[in-house]
């Protein structure tokens, strides 16, 4: 698993917005099963699995819960984003999320 997420970095590098419209997610597969979980502890964790830094907009609440089996965390990532109002942005290794505009 390693391998893959070290191929996974320089497919990350200066990708912009992985929740864009037709984007591919290729990000390493993660079970979660989480309920009522601060999203930037959620968000923590997903950075962990991808290996890649992050920063969280002060702006940036809620719970989220969640029950997800083999799905690619960026997806994860894209699917907690869109139900609380997120916009995801990746430069180089680093993931921001902020509240959407």
């Amino acid at each position: 698993m390693k391998a893959l997420l070290l191929v996974l970095i320089p497919a990350l590098a200066h990708a912009g917005d992985p929740c864009r419209s037709g984007a591919k997610h290729h990000g390493a597969p993660i079970d979660l099963d989480l309920k009522d979980a601060d999203v930037h502890d959620v968000f923590r964790l997903l950075s962990d699995v991808a290996h890649v830094n992050l920063v969280v907009s002060d702006d940036v609440a809620g719970k989220v819960t969640l029950r997800l089996k083999r799905v690619a965390w960026d997806l994860a990532a894209c699917s907690i984003a869109a139900s609380h109002g997120l916009e995801l942005d990746v430069r180089d290794n680093i993931l921001l999320v902020k509240k959407r505009r």
